[in-house]
């Protein structure tokens, strides 16, 4: 498995966390500041992060994981 498939779950985890931390600061901002910052933006976000083509990565990923031995690659003909 190469290294993007190894590190990809982890950078999806990370775009949630960091689209929930500019959620919060927009929120407390318009509390405290009257930004007027569009609270709708982040969870319109959150759709496209959860999109079929993340969902469809994610599923390959494990996929690859729980299906396929340690050292066998499905497309080596060795």
């Amino acid at each position: 498995m190469n290294a993007i498939q190894k590190h990809m779950i982890t950078g999806i985890v990370c775009l949630f966390l960091l689209m929930f931390v500019f959620w919060s600061i927009g929120f407390w901002c318009n509390a405290l500041f009257n930004t007027k910052f569009d609270l709708k933006s982040c969870w319109d976000g959150f759709q496209t992060l959860s999109g079929a083509g993340v969902m469809a990565a994610i599923k390959y990923i494990i996929d690859s994981l729980v299906n396929s031995s340690k050292d066998n690659f499905p497309y080596d003909k060795k």
